[in-house]
């Protein structure tokens, strides 16, 4: 089997900015979140993907899953497998498909039953999907969130690896320093910075990253990893947090 392609469809912290909110394609058939960045595929494309992991609840990460859903009614042979927490599984259910916001797609039968099955993961899981291991570790956010660590065989920019790491929405301390550390040596760690060093308060109230944090973060790691990739930089404040991060030789 051909290297699962590490393709970053989005990864902004917000609307304004260069590319989409966080979405990423491992190969032709797996999506790790769903949000705006989605909007990058084409239908066919969307038609291959067969699994989409949701990190958590948040609009930034779930926005396209509805309109992309609606791609499936024809054109394919298999159900969309949705993994996701508890949490992110009823607010879905209540807020999103609930047939006022947008059809409850769980009931509507597309070519081989229900188009989307939501499947309830927990921390700790282990997916095995399209010949990769998907390991779902938790984080620290406002709402349940896990972080993904997906092994096999894998492209990143043009390189292969074995290991790419996804903190997902998360802030710095003990316990991800402790979760990154259980996962052993990472060739490619894709890490939030959402905040500048000065907003370091709201950072910490949102449960979001400064990129002092980031540093720090990275600097706790026993085995720092080949290359580390940022995520969620908030349109509004980009170009400074590319500066600092540059200061700290993470950009």
């Amino acid at each position: 089997m051909a290297a699962h392609r590490i393709d970053v469809l989005g990864a902004s912290g917000g609307l304004g900015a260069e590319n989409g909110s966080t979405c990423i394609r491992l190969g032709e058939s797996i999506l790790v979140d769903a949000g705006t960045g989605l909007s990058r595929l084409n239908v066919k494309q969307m038609r291959k993907i067969k699994h989409v992991v949701l990190t958590h609840s948040h609009m930034d990460h779930i926005a396209s899953l509805p309109m992309f859903l609606s791609n499936m009614f024809e054109g394919v042979e298999h159900q969309v497998q949705v993994y996701a927490l508890r949490h992110t599984i009823e607010k879905l259910k209540t807020h999103i498909f609930n047939d006022e916001i947008w059809p409850d797609f769980t009931r509507s039968m597309g070519p081989v039953g229900p188009v989307v099955v939501l499947n309830e993961v927990d921390p700790g899981d282990r997916l095995k999907l399209e010949g990769l291991e998907i390991n779902l570790f938790p984080v620290e956010h406002t709402v349940p969130t896990v972080g993904v660590s997906v092994r096999g065989d894998l492209l990143a920019d043009d390189t292969v690896i074995s290991h790419f790491a996804f903190t997902s929405d998360t802030t710095e301390g003990s316990f991800l320093n402790d979760q990154l550390h259980r996962l052993g040596a990472i060739d490619v760690l894709m890490i939030e910075c959402s905040f500048p060093d000065d907003k370091y308060e709201l950072a910490r109230q949102t449960k979001h990253m400064t990129p002092e944090m980031v540093f720090d973060t990275l600097e706790a790691l026993e085995v720092p990893p080949q290359h580390v990739w940022i995520s969620h930089l908030k349109p509004s404040f980009e170009t400074e947090l590319r500066e600092a991060l540059q200061e700290f030789h993470v950009l």
